[in-house]
């Protein structure tokens, strides 16, 4: 998805409200209703029920209106404050209040900024106490220094951020939605929930500071009205959004599917040291809605994968190839094997160092095109940059492969330092993936995924909990799932990406990021 300027935007909107008979108050409407669908979301992980919605002075008070109003309609106990005595609101802000207060709700009115400092932590009704805070504060068009009531309301809610999580509407307030940059104190978010498309100051990498988890709505403008105001930043990098990947899979299964329908995934990997990691790409793949999974894994890890996995198959043995060359341990390309029966591979979690026949089998599963779509990941990764050192040389006649290396693994690929790939994400994933022909996933803050052609995607979500070991093995598996269901070799990669981070979010938000580990995203994991 493309970002868009805040001129852009509001060009946009006024056209859809003079020329297509599109209610402004309506779209705010919408608008409210999503970040309040997004909050009941957050309250259902962590147990919370209670909301404060703290309202600044324009339309994005009023959205935060909208917001207080369905929450209260849905049962959430919702403390409303504004920095602005409600007479003072105009357009569709003035409307918002209005039917906030026939509900018979009624609101803390600190208007000034010594209110705020003296009075804000002592009133129960604004006091946080284990709630979710929503940011209505400022919107997309407020520029500089935040001051008065406001300052002291964005001080106030970053006072609360170690206990509540907050939302914010549009743009966390005080961050400037055109360059990203914080010319004061700006609100730090958990989420920030925008409107039709990501405006392009956030894709400043300093923005996801105060960003958060970034989701994107559809709140009902035109998209032929939005397109003309569609921008690149100067990296010329597109955001992986919910609003595109949701698209992705077919809406329902037919009633008379079978397991054959939803596609077959072989993992390859484990060793003494790793017997585990693939268990976890074989349950990824499961939660991606593969009908058929089949664990090619030592002797070591067949128990725990009978319980983790109960639905998995096993392989007989090791891979052995139908023909082999006299020169087959320099990975010949008349090694050939039997593959018929998979529709997706994942090679290499926990794989330790290949053995011959695995080293064979990964030469055929990069170089011929009957080969099915592949995802190689740790171990294959080293094994793929060893086949490269002895010539071998990407075949560019197919988009069957994707590499899902961290930063570490990209420089070896790359040959050079951890630090030079990570001083410039952008360039080393493209590079990796114009060399090797493949979609490439350079996993880290800001998840990046290169295509050949020179396509460059970020991915918004994840966090630092998720550090630790085990979730590059889901990644792989959830990608190489939704491949075997047939989706596009960029669609898959995606989709996997996105839908994992979300995953991780969701798991922080249950457990604290501290706490976090890969066994509690298979909880939250859904597509």
């Amino acid at each position: 998805m493309k970002w868009i300027t805040v001129d852009g935007i509001r060009e946009a909107e006024q056209t859809a409200f003079a020329q297509r008979n599109i209610s402004s108050y309506a779209t705010m409407c919408r608008a409210g209703v999503a970040v309040a669908r997004e909050v009941e979301a957050l309250g259902r992980l962590m147990g919370i029920r209670r909301a404060v919605v703290v309202c600044g002075p324009g339309n994005n008070g009023g959205d935060g209106l909208i917001v207080a109003r369905c929450l209260k309609l849905d049962g959430f106990d919702v403390s409303l404050c504004l920095t602005r005595v409600p007479s003072k609101y105009t357009g569709d802000a003035a409307r918002a209040w209005k039917d906030v207060h026939a509900l018979g709700m009624s609101a803390d009115i600190l208007p000034s900024d010594g209110g705020w400092l003296e009075n804000a932590w002592a009133m129960p009704t604004v006091s946080p106490r284990r709630a979710i805070v929503v940011d209505a504060l400022l919107g997309i068009g407020a520029r500089g220094v935040p001051c008065g009531a406001v300052a002291s309301a964005i001080h106030w809610i970053n006072g609360t951020a170690a206990d509540c999580p907050v939302v914010s509407i549009d743009v966390p307030s005080g961050l400037d939605a055109d360059t990203g940059a914080s010319p004061g104190e700006s609100v730090r978010a958990d989420v920030t929930v925008t409107f039709s498309r990501p405006k392009i100051g956030f894709s400043n990498p300093a923005a996801r500071l105060w960003l958060g988890n970034l989701i994107v709505e559809d709140v009902g403008l035109p998209a032929d009205l939005l397109e003309p105001f569609e921008v690149m930043p100067t990296d010329h990098i597109e955001l992986i959004s919910r609003m595109e990947v949701r698209n992705y899979l077919r809406p329902e299964r037919r009633l008379d599917s079978h397991k054959r329908n939803y596609g077959h995934t072989l993992v390859i990997g484990g060793c003494d040291r790793y017997p585990h990691a693939p268990i976890f790409s074989g349950l990824a793949a499961y939660r991606a809605g593969c009908g058929l999974v089949t664990l090619d894994v030592p002797e070591s890890a067949r128990p725990a994968a009978a319980q983790w996995v109960p639905e998995a198959i096993f392989t007989a043995g090791e891979w052995q190839p139908q023909v082999v060359s006299p020169t087959a341990e320099e990975s010949s390309t008349e090694v050939t094997f039997d593959m018929r029966d998979y529709d997706a591979v994942v090679m290499g979690p926990g794989a330790g160092k290949l053995s011959p026949s695995r080293i064979a089998l990964l030469h055929y599963l990069v170089r011929d095109n009957a080969a099915p779509r592949t995802v190689l990941d740790a171990d294959a990764l080293v094994a793929l940059k060893q086949l490269n050192d002895r010539g071998w040389q990407a075949d560019n006649t197919a988009l069957r492969l994707v590499l899902t290396p961290h930063p570490g693994e990209a420089a070896q690929l790359l040959g050079v330092t951890t630090q030079e790939v990570q001083a410039d994400r952008q360039t080393a994933a493209r590079m990796l993936a114009r060399h090797f022909h493949a979609i490439v996933v350079l996993k880290g803050h800001n998840t990046l995924v290169a295509a050949p052609n020179g396509r460059l995607r970020v991915c918004m979500g994840g966090n630092p909990g998720m550090a630790t070991a085990g979730t590059g093995d889901i990644l792989a598996g959830l990608i190489g799932g939704l491949l075997a269901r047939g989706l596009g070799t960029e669609d898959a990669v995606n989709l996997g990406v996105y839908y994992h981070a979300l995953a991780g979010d969701k798991a922080a938000f249950m457990v604290g990021q501290e706490s976090l580990m890969a066994t509690d995203i298979f909880k939250t994991l859904r597509v």
